[in-house]
């Protein structure tokens, strides 16, 4: 805004004070903002503390401090459960989120807010993947991938009933204290949630895993130092001191950057996580800069997600793993930036869900596609360092969306259609990894022909 006399122009009418700034030759400077007038019948983060004009970046640290804590979480309570067990950090992880979640909702700093907000995030993630460990390590292989699935659906079941919660909520406080509420109901479940056997079977108890196999048949096979031995012999777990551990994670960190070939790999599959995370969540956040009805637009985040997990499983059989993956960022990619040219309000929110349900299938392959790029010694480094950059994707995201959209509306999408475009194009050079033997060491890897390497003859080769 200039700084014109604005009382004055109030006082002499619209044609006059037209006429006087169109005979003024230079403009006034710029005013600075300080503050907006609120809706007063909504209550905000932001209202509240102010949250804009140059403070606009503290409203962002509002969602960063969430990544931030699931960053934090991802590093942490894979070790923690992987030496405490899965099912006391999914219990520890309950009760942190039952006490955070509520001193969230009656903070009276934002600094406090913030710190709530990173314990949020650092639960979250650790009833996730420790439930998710659970479920995967109790699991036969043949239900394995369609029970991950659905249970990553309970992601958009949640994004549907978070705007109507929102709705009937007018004041931020009474809403964090809806969406505190159904964690009393997961620390429910701790009663009836067992003890991964894979787990119990590392750590010696050999007896309790097999209960827990065997369930009600238990009886049937009497429970024997011999036979528990014949079954468990090639589940073991070497014991070393935790500094060793440590150390041992950081060579096999080293070794994904010990060759050009490894080199290139998982510098693409970094870009790629990174840029489907945060146009993942860009497309979420970015409602309020689209001309759309926020309600509506979250929940149907939420419907076009559901569709993004099951995706995968129809299409990974036919045409592979590249071509999905190419074909999922592209088209996302192109959904948002053909919101550059298509009129505003329902047609704009409804490329914006495409984009959406492409990013959220694209996560199934690429996390496919990464296991099966590297070999056995360094798999699970690469994925673990995949999520890692996934998660710097969501901590930029808010920042995109609330200093992008303050320069113009169309940045945020338009960046990240950008950026997706680029990562289909790069996943043309990956080789194509379906019905292909899994390789074990590096050196398999460097000893691949031409057509199992990192190069632009790969563009043209889908098989």
């Amino acid at each position: 805004m200039y700084d014109w006399n604005y009382t004055l122009f109030s006082a002499i009418g619209y044609e006059e004070s037209l006429n006087f700034i169109s005979g003024q030759k230079n403009r006034p400077d710029k005013i600075k903002c300080t503050s907006y007038d609120y809706n007063e019948t909504i209550s905000s983060v932001v209202s509240e503390w102010d949250l804009v004009c140059d403070a606009t970046p503290l409203k962002s640290l509002v969602q960063v401090a969430v990544a931030v804590g699931k960053f934090v979480g991802a590093f942490c309570f894979g070790m923690v459960a992987d030496k405490f067990g899965r099912k006391k950090v999914f219990l520890f992880c309950c009760i942190l989120y039952m006490i955070a979640g509520p001193i969230a909702a009656i903070a009276s700093t934002y600094a406090l807010l913030l710190l709530m907000r990173v314990l949020i995030g650092i639960a979250g993630s650790g009833v996730y993947e420790a439930g998710y460990t659970i479920l995967s390590e109790m699991t036969v292989k043949k239900y394995r991938t369609n029970l991950g699935c659905l249970y990553n659906i309970s992601y958009s079941i949640g994004l549907i009933f978070l705007p109507i919660f929102a709705y009937y909520s007018s004041d931020w406080r009474r809403l964090q204290l809806l969406l505190s509420a159904p964690s009393a109901f997961l620390l429910i479940h701790c009663w009836c949630l067992p003890e991964s056997p894979r787990w119990l079977m590392t750590q010696g108890r050999n007896k309790e895993a097999w209960k827990l196999i065997k369930g009600p048949y238990s009886e049937q096979r009497p429970i024997t130092d011999a036979n528990i031995q014949s079954d468990t012999d090639n589940v073991q777990e070497a014991k070393h001191p935790w500094y060793k551990k440590i150390f041992f994670v950081l060579q096999k960190l080293f070794k994904l950057f010990s060759t050009k070939e490894l080199r290139r790999r998982i510098i693409i599959c970094y870009f790629c996580w990174l840029v489907a995370s945060m146009s993942y969540f860009t497309i979420a956040l970015n409602a309020h800069n689209f001309t759309a009805n926020k309600y509506i637009y979250v929940a149907l985040n939420g419907v076009a997600e559901a569709p993004g997990y099951i995706l995968p499983l129809i299409i990974l059989g036919f045409i592979g793993r590249k071509l999905t993956g190419v074909l999922l960022f592209l088209i996302a990619g192109i959904s948002l930036l053909i919101i550059l040219v298509i009129p505003s309000g329902i047609p704009i929110m409804i490329v914006a869900l495409i984009g959406r349900l492409c990013m959220s299938a694209v996560f199934a392959v690429i996390i496919l596609h990464t296991s099966e790029l590297f070999p056995t010694s360094n798999r699970n480094t690469a994925i673990g360092t995949s999520l890692t950059m996934a998660q710097v994707g969501t901590i930029i995201a808010p920042f995109v969306v609330d200093i992008g959209g303050a320069q113009a509306w169309w940045i945020p999408s338009t960046f990240c259609g950008v950026m997706s475009i680029i990562a289909g194009l790069l996943i043309l050079l990956l080789p194509e990894t379906r019905n292909k033997p899994m390789l074990d060491t590096i050196q398999e890897v460097d000893q691949s022909n031409r057509y199992k390497n990192v190069s632009f003859k790969n563009c043209f080769s889908f098989s």
